[in-house]
């Protein structure tokens, strides 16, 4: 007899049961359930995290303490080479300090826009980019330091390429981005602030517009220190108070580690590996039955062929499981799942996933494939020009960690002009691969013991339990050719062909697995170097506590990774 605690699990409730499971059956013990209160705010019939206006908050108070610590940086050289009217140290510290911005006469003065006169930033701007000022005269170094200051907050914020891949706003942005350089074309300019000063004096708007940092303001600022013949160390100093952003701190740490192999980190969903790897899970999960077969079935290699190119298609990182009934063989109606996928009618299609069933793709692999080919592993590898004492699979870890890891198109663009050898045209479009955010559950080194045998047709928890094979049977069997074979047939037997017995107790496929390895290999194999894909979670075993009592382990897991 064992007494057992079953939990159901919500998010603002758990339900428990106990029961007493013997040979004769399973009895009832107790049951309940607790009701707490959910750790989500609801605004308007929409959930939302409860520290989520303390958290806006904060991020606007950085965001304003940063703007003003770069104002405050660029009024230093400004001050210093008297581009802006005199301000002691102390009122500067104090807006720093204090937030007790400068009111001297002079500086609120020169910050002034007075269009009576003529006197707005964007004039100044217009001024700094199209004539070479006097210094020597206080007001024309003044209109140099009011375009220079007027850039400073307006310069934006540099997105993390991957970010703005992301970000749903992104195409809005760029669009926007694009149509106001048609405006400025047509318009003649070629500067944002001649343009803006444009629209400025023809009463035009100047507010809504999507800027660039890069093409507009880092592009105008160089402009302006060239035309006022600025020297390069000067330049230097005011792109960094102006430009300078604190690289974002590295999130590697975050990753879970993966359950299979200890002290690995999990893979990346964008890598190829794992995009094979997930649609080979996904393929060999699949049972159909076409008109006329009694029986649902695996996929035959044939029809697994059939079916691969539906996952390499640029356009559709995911798509419906219809799809891949079509091509299976559904040529009418809806596929039908059936629950246990062994009885239905036989004149109809039949399948074990729904049609809106969503699929995921290899979005990454195919646009590797459409850049470089078909065969676009050995296609690299042949460009590649750092692959002396590489192999392929290092090579292609080479070329997605650049996708993966580099921050900016640009550095990606002059790493595969140098590095793959590419065109200009075509390193545009290896910078333009989107790569899709996300950790997988294992590790590539797990991911790559499993992939074999996944190619094999195996389902996942199979391939699982074969992956590590090679390290449970002792060397000197696994050498030998003979005894190799032996070994993979006897345990592909068993993991394929198990049936449960009645004896709930003492038998299952892990114990079934260990009596013929260890019948094989004389009692010298090593489980525990198995993987068990029923453990993916392995909790801390239950102990007495001070009292005698046993005490559940800990419930912390990886796989949970917001604590609310």
């Amino acid at each position: 007899m064992s007494k057992v605690l079953g939990l159901d699990l919500g998010t603002n409730s758990i339900g428990w049961a106990i029961v007493n499971r013997t040979v004769d059956g399973i009895e009832l013990i107790d049951q309940n359930v607790h009701i707490f209160q959910e750790g989500v705010n609801l605004v308007k019939g929409n959930e939302e995290p409860a520290v989520k206006t303390r958290t806006e908050a904060r991020a606007s108070r950085r965001h304003y303490f940063r703007r003003r610590l770069r104002k405050i940086r660029l009024l230093e050289i400004l001050v210093e080479q008297k581009w802006c009217p005199y301000l002691e140290p102390s009122a500067l510290k104090e807006w720093r300090e204090h937030k007790l911005f400068p009111l001297e006469s002079d500086f609120l003065a020169w910050l002034r826009t007075d269009d009576v006169q003529g006197r707005n930033p964007y004039a100044d701007r217009h001024r700094c980019l199209n004539e070479t000022l006097d210094l020597s005269l206080k007001a024309d170094r003044f209109c140099l330091g009011r375009a220079l200051y007027h850039l400073n907050p307006r310069r934006g914020f540099l997105s993390n390429r991957k970010d703005q891949q992301a970000d749903s706003e992104s195409g809005k942005v760029k669009s926007g981005i694009i149509s106001l350089d048609k405006d400025m074309k047509t318009a003649g300019f070629e500067f944002l602030g001649d343009y803006f000063h444009y629209l400025y004096s023809n009463g035009g708007k100047i507010r809504k517009h999507y800027t660039d940092r890069n093409s507009h303001y880092i592009k105008e600022f160089y402009a302006i220190c060239s035309k006022q013949g600025i020297n390069t160390e000067l330049t230097n100093r005011l792109y960094k108070a102006i430009f300078y952003q604190r690289p974002l701190k590295s999130q590697k740490g975050m990753v879970g580690k993966c359950p299979f192999e200890k002290g690995k980190a999990r893979c990346a969903v964008s890598h190829p590996d794992f995009e094979r790897f997930r649609m080979l899970s996904f393929m060999n999960n699949i049972r159909i039955a076409l008109p006329g077969e009694d029986l649902l079935r695996p996929l035959t290699s044939d029809e697994r062929q059939t079916i691969s190119p539906l996952f390499y298609r640029k356009s559709k990182a995911n798509f419906d499981f219809s799809d891949i009934a079509k091509k299976l063989g559904a040529k009418k109606g809806i596929p039908v799942s059936i629950g246990n996928g062994e009885t239905g009618d036989i004149n109809t299609f039949r399948c074990n996933y729904r049609e809106t069933a969503s699929v995921s793709g290899c979005p990454v692999t195919a646009q590797l494939v459409s850049l470089f080919g078909e065969d676009w592993r050995a296609s690299i590898c042949e460009t590649y020009n750092l692959s002396s004492g590489k192999s392929e699979q290092q090579i292609v870890d080479d070329v997605w960690h650049v996708l993966f890891s580099f921050d900016s198109d640009e550095r990606i663009i002059d790493w595969a002009k140098s590095r793959l050898q590419l065109s200009d045209n075509e390193a545009q479009s290896f910078a333009a691969i989107t790569v899709p955010q996300g950790y997988a559950s294992l590790s590539l080194c797990a991911i790559r013991k499993i992939l074999p045998w996944l190619n094999e047709g195996l389902r996942y928890d199979e391939a699982a339990m074969m992956a590590n094979l090679h390290r449970v049977v002792p060397p000197r069997i696994w050498n030998d050719d003979d005894a190799r074979e032996k070994v993979i047939k006897a345990a592909l037997d068993v993991v394929t062909n198990y049936v449960p017995s009645n004896d709930i107790f003492n038998d299952s496929k892990y114990r079934k697995l260990d009596e013929e390895l260890n019948n094989i290999c004389l009692g010298l194999a090593d489980m525990d170097k198995l993987y068990q894909p029923s453990k993916i979670e392995a909790y801390p075993k239950s102990l007495p506590g001070k009292n005698g009592k046993v005490l559940l382990g800990s419930p912390r897991t990886d796989s949970i990774r917001n604590p609310m």
